[in-house]
């Protein structure tokens, strides 16, 4: 008996050393995508409570002065509020990114800022928008008017899909 206890000596050291690379692995990959998720449901969080108080006590959101350059627009009636990390060149976003790590595989070519060239990339891009649809201003002949005043007795704006659109 005392012979077959001995022979099982360091079997643990054997199993730690079998299972840790597969544990450490399988947590590298499992933390990007859960940074990922966690970055997204805090920008939804940041997003939403920005847009609220943008729009607090207004019941015609959007207005037509909080809108920029809104004399080049012939109507519009959404609002809202996009997360960014920073501006490139002249004015496109980019979205936060989030590297999944997996150990023995190259590093990716690709940049966080490059838009996806294949169907395989190491980057998680986490986009987040948040908004409604609000009143429908028109804008004629220099003036801005709310829908229902704008005199031709057309509401299909306020009720339909076109009220969700910004057109030039």
């Amino acid at each position: 008996m005392k012979n077959n206890l001995s022979s099982q000596r360091g079997q643990a050291l054997i199993e730690l050393i079998i299972f840790l690379p597969l544990i450490v692995t399988l947590y590298s990959v499992i933390s990007g995508f859960a940074n990922s998720i966690n970055g997204s449901i805090n920008q939804q969080k940041i997003a939403r409570s920005y847009y609220y108080y943008r729009i607090q006590n207004s019941s015609t959101t959007p207005s037509p002065l909080s809108v920029p350059n809104f004399e080049s627009w012939s109507y519009f009636s959404v609002f809202f509020i996009g997360w960014r990390d920073y501006v490139k060149g002249e004015g496109s976003p980019v979205m936060p990114c989030y590297k999944v790590s997996i150990p023995f595989k190259d590093s990716p070519k690709d940049k966080c800022e490059d838009a996806y060239n294949s169907e395989k990339s190491l980057w998680v891009k986490v986009g987040t928008v948040y908004g409604t649809c609000g009143a429908t201003f028109y804008h004629k002949n220099g003036e801005v008017y709310y829908a229902p005043d704008q005199g031709d007795g057309d509401f299909s704006a306020v009720v339909d899909q076109r009220s969700c659109i910004i057109m030039q």
